[in-house]
């Protein structure tokens, strides 16, 4: 794998916004669908290393099937507990849809309580490297995102939104390897407050729109960023304060392609039913 400079330290997240213009957050979401934040470069390849260790947990859990049903089976287990309120939705652990036409795709939802509630309770799982060793990676990439998702609420006077007994908001991170055979459909809506794109090997890949009533395949483009950006964009779950979600969709490239996002969620929400503008199809 390409070795990359794409660390963002703490002290980016923290300072990262001073940077942005002086138009309101809302006023940006709504004329360019995101908002870039940049950072110096850095020496530390660290999102390399995490599609290192993704690689191999996915060819673990791929070669033993007993242990991928575990993690499904605490996965499932995790639902059904309280701390899964905090984060408003059901999405955690592995996914495996590499062999599923179109999609052709493998993810993993992390959180750090869906890894302390898998360390507690199926101590067998801190014996296997390639899943403990990947949880570590995904918890200290996640540790800074809290601070900027808290900042971004803050500009929009919504700090409320992240108010729960934790002192911080839920966090879902999400690293996803697309493989050569993905094909796009259609674009999406993320359900969640934020969404914050971290990295990605390939940027071209990923194109958006700013919210209109109706859209077009021609609405779509490619953020120009630069290559220690980060990109911020709303979902679905901030609707109720007049802040419509950025529909945005990975294209194929052909080749192997490894991306990472952090999902801000609401503690214990439950998501308004609202239709939202239709979204075009790219196969056509």
């Amino acid at each position: 794998m390409m070795m990359r400079m794409a660390f963002f330290p703490l002290i980016f997240f923290l300072f990262g916004f001073q940077s942005l213009s002086v138009t309101p957050l809302a006023e940006q979401f709504e004329r360019t669908g995101y908002v870039e934040i940049c950072g110096e470069k850095h020496a530390a390849a660290t999102f390399d290393s995490l599609y290192a260790s993704f690689d191999k947990l996915i060819e673990f859990l791929q070669a033993h099937p007993v242990w991928a049903q575990k993690l499904y089976s605490a996965k499932e287990r995790f639902i059904r507990s309280k701390d899964r309120k905090y984060y408003s939705t059901d999405f955690f652990g592995f996914y495996d849809e590499s062999e599923r036409e179109g999609r052709n795709q493998v993810s993993f939802y992390y959180s750090t309580h869906f890894h302390e509630f898998i360390c507690s309770h199926y101590a067998e799982f801190n014996q296997v490297p390639e899943i403990i060793g990947f949880f570590e990676a995904c918890r200290e990439i996640q540790k800074p995102c809290g601070n900027l998702l808290t900042e971004a609420a803050a500009r929009l006077g919504l700090e409320a939104i992240f108010s729960s007994k934790y002192g911080r908001p839920p966090i879902l991170l999400k690293v996803i390897k697309y493989l050569p055979s993905y094909v796009a459909g259609r674009p999406h809506y993320d359900g969640t407050a934020f969404s914050l794109f971290l990295d990605s090997t390939d940027n071209q890949s990923l194109l958006l729109s700013p919210y209109k009533s109706s859209l077009t395949v021609d609405d779509f483009s490619s953020p120009s960023r630069g290559q220690n950006s980060i990109l911020l964009v709303p979902g679905v779950l901030l609707t109720e304060f007049s802040i419509y979600p950025t529909p945005h969709i990975v294209t194929q490239s052909g080749h192997i392609r490894y991306a990472t996002v952090a999902f801000g969620m609401r503690p214990n929400y439950t998501p308004q039913k609202i239709e939202f503008s239709p979204l075009p199809s790219f196969k056509d």
